[in-house]
C-alpha cells in the first residue's frame, strides 16, 4: 500500500464511522494506528485519527484502549486554554497521576460544553484524597456547591487537566465507577413555581444542527398525548415557533429564564418537572443530576457518552435512550417517544 492509498483508506474508514457503521470502521482504524504509514503523518492528523478511534472504542465499551487514544483530545478546544496559559505558561498537561510530585497542584478546566461540566465532575470522587486540585472559574461556577474549589488564578499550579479527560486519567469504566454522589452542585431552589404536573421538552441546541429536531415534528406528540401538559424549555425561540406551539392547548412556553446566570433557572425548573424529554445537550445532564426521568432523543450515531445501541443510560439510571435508526430520521424517534410515554 502506498501513502496515497493509505490516506484513502483513512478517509473511507472515517466515512464508515460517520455513517454509524462502527463495527466495520473500528478494525480498519485500529489497523491504521498500527501501520508504519501512520507514523509518517503529521502530529495533528495522528491525534485526529486517535480521537476519532477513541469515540468508537468508548461507544462499544473498549474503555482501556479508548481512553489511551483519548489523550490530547483537549487540543481541539485549545483556544479555551489561552487564558490559563497567559497566567501560567509553565503549567503542564497531566497524563498520569504518578507525575505529580510533593505538593504540586492540578488545575481542572472546562475544555468542553456546559453539559460536560455537570457530567464529568461526578468522577472527582474517584481522585485519590492526596491530590490537590482546583477548578478554574467558568460560566458554570455558580452551580458548584463548594466555592472553595474555584480559582480564577492559574499561577502556582504545576499541572492542568481538561475536564473531559477526567475519565481518561481514572481509566473510567462504568462497571467499576458507578457509585456517584450527586451533591457537588447547589441545592435547587424550592421556592420556584411548581412544575410537577408538567413534562419538559427541549429540542434544539446551538452547538449541533445534527442533534436538533424540527419543532414541527412534535405535532403528532401533542395531539396524541392531549392529557399531558408540555412545557417548552428552549432559548432562543422565534415567533414562528411560538405561533406553532400556541395551536395546542396542552403546550406552554417558558422562555424568560437563565437571564442572569446560565442554566441557574433551568437547574431549578428541571428539578420540579414531572419528567423531561430532551436532546443531547446540557439540560439532559441537569436532569441526570437530579435523577429525573428523561426520554433522551439521540441522533445516529450518538456521542460515546450514550454507548452505541443501549436503550438505558449507564450513568443516569432514569434516562431512556431513543435513537435514530438512520441518520436524520427524527420522525421514527418521535413515533417511538409517543409509544413510550
Amino acid at each position: 500500500m502506498e501513502l496515497e492509498d493509505f490516506r484513502r483508506f483513512i478517509e473511507s474508514s472515517l466515512k464508515k464511522m460517520d455513517s454509524g457503521f462502527y463495527y466495520d470502521a473500528l478494525p480498519n482504524l485500529e489497523k491504521i494506528l498500527r501501520s508504519d504509514f501512520f507514523k509518517k503523518l503529521n502530529t495533528k492528523d495522528q491525534l485526529f485519527i486517535r480521537k476519532r478511534t477513541s469515540w468508537i472504542q468508548l461507544s462499544l465499551g473498549h474503555y482501556e484502549a479508548g481512553w489511551k487514544n483519548f489523550a490530547y483530545n483537549w487540543l481541539k478546544n485549545s483556544q479555551k486554554f489561552e487564558k490559563i496559559n497567559n497566567q501560567n505558561n509553565k503549567i503542564k498537561y497531566l497524563i498520569d497521576f504518578g507525575q505529580i510530585k510533593n505538593d504540586e497542584k492540578v488545575l481542572i478546566w472546562n475544555d468542553g460544553g456546559y453539559g460536560d461540566f455537570i457530567y464529568q465532575l461526578r468522577l472527582i470522587k474517584y481522585f485519590n484524597k492526596s491530590i490537590k486540585f482546583k477548578i478554574y472559574d467558568s460560566k458554570m461556577s455558580h452551580l458548584l456547591r463548594n466555592k472553595n474549589l474555584i480559582t480564577k488564578d492559574a499561577s502556582g499550579f504545576s499541572w492542568h487537566l481538561p475536564l473531559n479527560e477526567i475519565p481518561r486519567i481514572i481509566n473510567y469504566n462504568p462497571l467499576k465507577h458507578n457509585d456517584f454522589d450527586y451533591n457537588y452542585l447547589i441545592e435547587p431552589n424550592k421556592d420556584i413555581i411548581d412544575f410537577s404536573n408538567c413534562v419538559g421538552l427541549t429540542y434544539k441546541t446551538d452547538t449541533s444542527e445534527k442533534k436538533s429536531i424540527d419543532y414541527k415534528l412534535f405535532e403528532k406528540l401533542f395531539i396524541k398525548k392531549k392529557n399531558i401538559k408540555f412545557l417548552i424549555l428552549q432559548k432562543p425561540i422565534d415567533e414562528c415557533e411560538k405561533k406553532f406551539f400556541s395551536n395546542f392547548s396542552n403546550v406552554n412556553i417558558i422562555d424568560n429564564f437563565d437571564n442572569n446566570f446560565i442554566f441557574k433557572d433551568t437547574f431549578n425548573i428541571v428539578s420540579s418537572l414531572k419528567f423531561l424529554i430532551s436532546i443531547d445537550s446540557a439540560i439532559t445532564h441537569i436532569a441526570g443530576y437530579h435523577g429525573k426521568k428523561n426520554y433522551l432523543l439521540l441522533s445516529y450515531p450518538s456521542s460515546f457518552y450514550w454507548g452505541y445501541s443501549e436503550k438505558r443510560s449507564v450513568e443516569y439510571k432514569n434516562h431512556f435512550l431513543l435513537r435514530q435508526s438512520s441518520s436524520l430520521d427524527w420522525q421514527s424517534v418521535v413515533n417511538d417517544l409517543i409509544k413510550e410515554i
